[in-house]
């Protein structure tokens, strides 16, 4: 059986951090779960006019060009193994 994570990793001013949004038993609810979250994501990145890297029905990926590693926002769905 595969079930679904959630997860954000993100970066601001040197401050970084990865979180568990949610857990999910089919794709479809894991991408319940990341829409919900989605919207936000999104528009932190456009108030901070990041470069959007990859936007997927499973990953959203954006961030400060020459400068990801300090600041930016990855929101993605991991399927995991039993």
């Amino acid at each position: 059986m595969k079930h679904y994570v959630v997860l954000i990793s993100w970066a601001s001013d040197y401050e970084q951090g990865v979180g568990i949004v949610g857990v999910a038993h089919t794709l479809e609810e894991a991408k319940e779960i990341f829409n919900k979250n989605l919207e936000w994501e999104k528009n932190l990145a456009e108030e901070n006019g990041w470069e959007v890297y990859e936007n997927t029905e499973t990953c959203f990926d954006a961030g400060k060009e020459g400068y990801y590693s300090q600041d930016h926002t990855r929101i993605y769905i991991q399927g995991v193994k039993q």
